[in-house]
């Protein structure tokens, strides 16, 4: 297992925890059947996402795996929002994130939480107590973390939080957003700018050698030809030679080329 010490846990239990969710997340939770996971968003009133969340229903429980840097805010802003509702939240202190690979669920020690499923990957996220968590291991970390924004993955952090639509950052494509369920925060705005075509950004993945790690909300340009674009980066990571993976938001168009990038006055090619 590899140690994830940017995520963490949020298990939600109660005879009302998946209504609750469902109906605060952009995801259809209900549709979960014990086991199964989904990416969803949860959004502010005007639908910029304040944090990505895989969501498992485990039998009548519901466990959350998110960034670690947002998950008290957001456990207690929707503690805010359970009123009467028969639902307990518990941030999971005192526990670790870790990533798996394996084909089928693996076997885990009667302590752990049951293994949380990546949707459509053959790997697992598993929650285990600080005691019995791995090593730190800083490659496998850095190796874990580029292939999940290859895939379109970023959790998030304190400065980008509230700052995109979710498909602005390809949340949608995550399956992170069902667009025939009904109602929860920001719905109208997510659903009318999904209806309407009226997103113009879009996320990129740039590789590059050069060794650079933009904080989140740094601008560059992506350079393509002779023509520039801008970009904000939501999240970077670094392969194990030390060259950088960025996940960048940008009005690029998709079709077109991304030949360098601009970043403080020196052009690194992408690779």
């Amino acid at each position: 297992m590899t140690a994830l010490s940017y995520l963490s846990a949020i298990h939600f239990s109660g005879a009302d925890a998946g209504d609750f969710l469902h109906n605060q997340l952009s995801a259809d939770v209900l549709a979960l059947t014990s086991g199964e996971s989904t990416f969803a968003c949860y959004c502010e009133p005007k639908g910029r996402v304040l944090a990505l969340m895989l969501v498992c229903r485990l039998g009548d429980s519901y466990y959350v795996i998110m960034s670690a840097v947002l998950v008290s805010k957001v456990a207690d802003r929707l503690k805010i929002y359970v009123m009467r509702s028969k639902v307990t939240i518990e941030a999971l202190t005192g526990f670790t994130v870790s990533g798996l690979q394996a084909v089928s669920e693996p076997q885990l020690p009667s302590s752990a939480i049951p293994a949380i499923p990546l949707p459509h990957s053959d790997k697992w996220f598993v929650v285990v107590t600080d005691e019995n968590r791995p090593e730190k291991n800083v490659p496998a970390e850095d190796a874990w973390k580029v292939s999940e924004l290859k895939q379109g993955i970023t959790w998030l952090n304190l400065k980008n939080s509230g700052q995109f639509l979710p498909q602005m950052l390809g949340f949608d494509q995550l399956g992170a957003v069902n667009f025939r369920k009904g109602c929860y925060p920001g719905q109208e705005i997510v659903a009318r700018t999904h209806y309407l075509g009226k997103v113009k950004r879009h996320p990129r993945i740039l590789s590059t050698s050069a060794v650079i790690c933009p904080a989140p909300m740094e601008q560059l340009k992506i350079l393509s030809d002779d023509q520039s674009y801008d970009a904000v980066i939501a999240d970077c990571g670094h392969y194990e030679n030390g060259s950088s993976c960025l996940f960048a938001v940008t009005r690029m168009d998709t079709d077109l080329i991304a030949d360098n990038i601009e970043y403080h006055g020196q052009i690194a090619p992408l690779i």
